[in-house]
């Protein structure tokens, strides 16, 4: 009786062997939506055509992927106002697909896009080079700049700074005021200041 128990108990245990072989584990590829779409916008006389998402992902994290109410609104301000940052150089927090950036690039001596999530920094990189001129296929061409940014880390915040000694005229951001990372955030608005 004994020994038919162990043998059920093995053969229990051969096929939980089996089954967990059998698990199927997704590459987190699988969850990011990356099928971004040439879209057109206009700000005043400026008009900016920029890939992005047109429907929020299934990660709170990939936010950026899209362009916000907020940015739109900050955009028609800084379209109407453009005085206000000529010849200036400008980081802005929270940047997501670059709208912003690329809008203020024909006006801003040198503008700083910044976020944390690498494949959001993968979009702003890829819309920097749609705006780039043809010889130059750089990251940094006409003054737009990638950078990694995690709220709250100050080697980022200082890797920054280190790069660009001149500091910034202007902090921008839009639609980036979450209650849990409100004190990051002061701390990187006070390194600038």
């Amino acid at each position: 009786m004994e020994e038919k128990r162990d043998q059920k108990l093995q053969h229990h245990k051969k096929e939980n062997e089996e089954e967990e072989e059998e698990i199927v584990c997704l590459d987190e590829s699988f969850f990011i939506n990356d099928d971004y779409q040439l879209t057109n916008f206009t700000f005043g006389s400026q008009q900016i055509q920029l890939f992005c998402l047109h429907s929020a992902s299934t990660d709170f994290d990939l936010t950026g992927q899209l362009v916000w109410p907020g940015a739109m609104l900050l955009n028609d301000y800084l379209s109407k106002n453009v005085e206000m940052l000529q010849g200036c150089s400008v980081i802005e927090l929270g940047s997501g697909v670059g709208i912003t950036g690329i809008l203020c690039n024909g006006f801003c001596h040198k503008f700083v896009l910044t976020d944390h999530n690498d494949e959001v920094l993968k979009i702003i990189k890829k819309n920097i080079k749609l705006h780039s001129c043809s010889e130059d296929t750089s990251p940094t061409s006409h003054g737009l700049i990638a950078e990694k940014l995690e709220w709250g880390n100050k080697d980022q915040i200082n890797e920054i700074l280190q790069k660009h000694p001149g500091g910034f005229d202007f902090i921008l951001g839009a639609d980036i005021y979450i209650l849990i990372v409100y004190n990051p955030t002061y701390i990187i608005l006070k390194s600038y200041a």
